[in-house]
């Protein structure tokens, strides 16, 4: 073996008679000593995170000298085989896998929030679809953040810092009195598990081999569909499911939606806390020349994994580390030393990040960044937009078929008639005469009056949604302790009208024809179909790999949009997303683990970070756009779904697969 002619090799850590056969050698020219008989974790190329590892192997002995992929790489690959896969895995699989549920549980969240916190918080149209932009707001900005901090500081404890900060604003929303609060919590909640994600992945795949990297990231990801399934039962079970029981929670001291934000927080405190005692990503510590610490990690996989077998000894000893220099393992004294330590290292990672962020539209990462970029909006724009579509399409499908069977009473006198202890729904009162008629303790929904004459009526402890008297005419009326404020009388002529005492709180119309069931549905069935539709996406993503499973995944969601055209029931439009969401979350998954191992070490999550922000952009205006379908032909939703898709399936043709890249 050639040491590169400068007489290094004498002075090699190769020591004959060990039970190791394996030699690396350092960019020096160093020949290292390293492990026999695992060869090397997989060969194939290596594309921007490794190149094609072409090794020769004699016997037992594989020479990484005749291979052009990191070093660093292939050490690291080669001792985490050494480690195993097992016991250790499966828990960091757990405790990764509550921390991505959160990123589910943060987008979904609040449209079952929003329906109850508008009463409280008396919120008008505007200022809920900014509560639910908001969320999307703060995942773009702590995915740039956290993504580049976690390059720099380390996985573990930016992953550890990114949940805690959405735990504790995620519990915090839960206890604002004003949209004010509740928005600044929401951004900072949001802020937080925007700066997980790109991390999770990274952090779980420095954890895994080459060869189950597919199949163990396609496990991870289910954990994102199980936080929807989660979120639903969640507000199944806590949150009222009709629009009038939603006003009366609202008189209770803790209202019922603040009670589901808090066991929605609960999954992040469980990462968190599961985290606290994870080590450092072994792969990150090799990067920043702390080859003695990711050692220890190596060690401490290895025994966990072998706990069954406690005589079991790890091969690989620090003397076979890859670098020339064996830095000594980083220990502080106390907690104010840990605290300063982990402030410097935000101020230089912070220092760093644009340093970073340059290097992805730099060679040799610039066209592979384009093309990530390019899909990662397709597929967002198309996904979010059609999450937004579903749920109002069901609704404004309701909403005719309710206006359909409305009970028409035209041209009726109502002489001394009570009113009392009853509601009236759906009702439309034409040129209609009431004298001396009593509304008590009634509750009106969607009544409307139209061109009617009241004389001598009155109305007491009345609760109203969408209730109007329009071209009417009121003589000598008595209002007490109801919810009749100005707007609900356009057009009318009114004379010797007596209002007392209008019932406290949002003086908003609020809609009481919400019917969780039908959102419970629609969601936990959309979710629960993700689940199975990953779980195939695992059988593949290792056979096929990446790039043909998104292709093919996108390509079929992209035909199958042209069946919107055909959906005319609430049955259709649930059976239609969970075919789709079965279809598409194949190239999801796929489109997340290319990502994470289409760049190297020093870059990885900083690349993932800049992509989760994008595609939180483009979350936001397909879902602007989607809303605006809601009232227009069919064909607007469907071609334009069909068009984004196939855009980000033919451009995903052109990535470069990367099953094979060491990381």
């Amino acid at each position: 073996m050639n040491g590169g002619g400068d007489g290094l090799e004498s002075a090699s850590l190769v020591r004959h008679g060990s039970s190791s056969g394996r030699s690396y050698m350092s960019e020096g020219g160093v020949q290292r000593e390293g492990l026999s008989g695992h060869g090397g974790g997989g060969a194939g190329s290596g594309g921007p995170a490794g190149t094609p590892r072409d090794t020769t192997e004699t016997g037992d002995e594989l020479d990484y000298v005749e291979s052009d992929a990191p070093l660093l790489s292939q050490f690291h690959e080669d001792a985490i085989q050494q480690a195993g896969t097992g016991a250790f895995q499966r828990l960091l699989l757990l405790i990764v896998g509550l921390g991505l549920a959160a990123d589910t549980i943060e987008i979904f969240v609040v449209a079952y929030v929003i329906p109850s916190a508008e009463v409280e918080l008396c919120m008008s149209g505007t200022e809920k679809g900014w509560l639910a932009a908001i969320t999307f707001i703060g995942m773009m900005i702590g995915a740039m953040i956290w993504g580049s901090l976690s390059d720099n500081v380390g996985r573990r404890r930016a992953l550890l810092s990114a949940l805690f900060i959405n735990a504790l604003f995620g519990i915090m929303t839960a206890f604002m009195p004003t949209y004010g609060n509740f928005m600044t919590t929401r951004l900072c909640s949001g802020i937080g598990i925007g700066g997980g994600i790109p991390i999770v992945f990274a952090y779980y795949c420095e954890f895994v081999t080459q060869a189950e990297r597919g199949r163990q990231l396609s496990w991870l990801l289910v954990f994102w569909a199980i936080g929807g399934v989660f979120t639903a039962l969640m507000a199944w079970i806590i949150i009222p499911r009709t629009g009038i029981t939603v006003v009366l929670d609202e008189e209770l001291h803790f209202s019922s939606w603040r009670i589901f934000l808090v066991v929605c927080s609960l999954p992040s405190f469980a990462a968190v806390i599961g985290l606290y005692h994870m080590p450092e990503s072994p792969r990150f510590l090799l990067e920043k020349g702390r080859e003695v610490e990711a050692m220890m990690v190596y060690k401490k996989i290895f025994k966990w994994n072998n706990a069954h077998n406690p005589g079991a000894e790890y091969q690989i000893s620090e003397l076979e580390l890859p670098s020339g220099t064996q830095r000594p393992l980083r220990r502080s004294n106390s907690p104010q030393t840990t605290a300063k330590t982990f402030g410097a290292d935000i101020t230089h990672g912070l220092e760093n990040s644009m340093g970073h962020f340059l290097q992805l539209f730099a060679p040799p990462y610039f066209k592979i960044t384009i093309l990530l970029l390019i899909v990662w909006l397709t597929s967002s724009f198309g996904f979010y937009g059609l999450s937004v579509w579903f749920p109002e399409y069901i609704k404004l499908l309701k909403s005719e078929e309710y206006s359909k069977n409305a009970t028409i009473v035209n041209g009726k006198v109502f002489q001394d008639y009570m009113f009392n202890n009853t509601r009236l729904d759906n009702i439309q009162y034409l040129n209609t005469n009431f004298e001396n008629v009593t509304f008590r303790e009634t509750v009106l929904n969607h009544v409307l009056f139209l061109n009617c004459s009241l004389t001598n009526c009155i109305f007491s402890d009345i609760r109203s949604s969408k209730t109007f008297f329009k071209y009417s005419t009121l003589f000598h009326i008595n209002f007490t302790d109801t919810d009749m404020h100005p707007y609900r009388f356009p057009y009318c002529d009114m004379e010797d009208i007596t209002f007392h005492g209008l019932a406290p709180g949002c003086t908003l119309d609020f809609d009481y024809n919400i019917h969780y069931k039908e959102i419970f549905q629609e969601n936990l069935i959309g979710q629960l179909t993700m689940i199975p539709g990953t779980l195939a996406a695992s059988l593949f993503m290792d056979k096929l790999g990446r790039v043909k499973v998104m292709s093919i995944s996108f390509a079929l969601s992209s035909v199958s949009a042209f069946f919107i055209w055909f959906l005319k029931s609430k049955a259709g439009v649930i059976v239609f997303e969970a075919v789709f969401n079965f279809i598409f979350i194949s190239g999801w998954n796929g489109l997340d683990i290319a990502t994470t191992e289409a760049f190297p070490t020093h870059i990885r999550t900083t690349a993932y970070g800049f992509l989760s922000a994008a595609s939180r952009i483009a979350g936001v205006l397909g879902s602007l756009c989607f809303g605006q379908f809601i009232y227009s032909s069919q064909a607007i939703p469907m071609l334009t779904t069909s068009a984004v898709l196939m855009i980000g399936a033919i451009v995903s043709l052109k990535l470069k697969e990367t099953k094979d890249n060491l990381i």
